[in-house]
């Protein structure tokens, strides 16, 4: 589970710093998370708690993974019963 490493083109990274981030979508899961990377500088996101955007970090990328996997494992169980 390798994350990109930022460009090291510090051009890029003044246009995110200036314009913002182009945003495209990464990866979206069934409990409405969803991962975004930025087409300029490569740097990923995923929504907070809140509903904002926050760097994506292995630590928050486990996290949407696991509740992934609860909520399929909750869904299949309710199916099931």
């Amino acid at each position: 589970m390798n994350l990109q490493s930022p460009t090291r083109n510090p051009l890029r990274r003044l246009r995110c710093k200036l314009f913002g981030h182009n945003y495209n979508l990464l990866r979206q899961y069934q409990t409405n998370k969803k991962e975004y990377e930025c087409s300029c500088c490569r740097q990923q996101f995923t929504e907070d708690e809140h509903g904002y955007l926050a760097p994506l970090t292995p630590k928050l990328r486990r996290i949407n993974e696991v509740m992934e996997k609860f909520y399929l494992f909750k869904h299949a169980r309710r199916q099931s019963a």
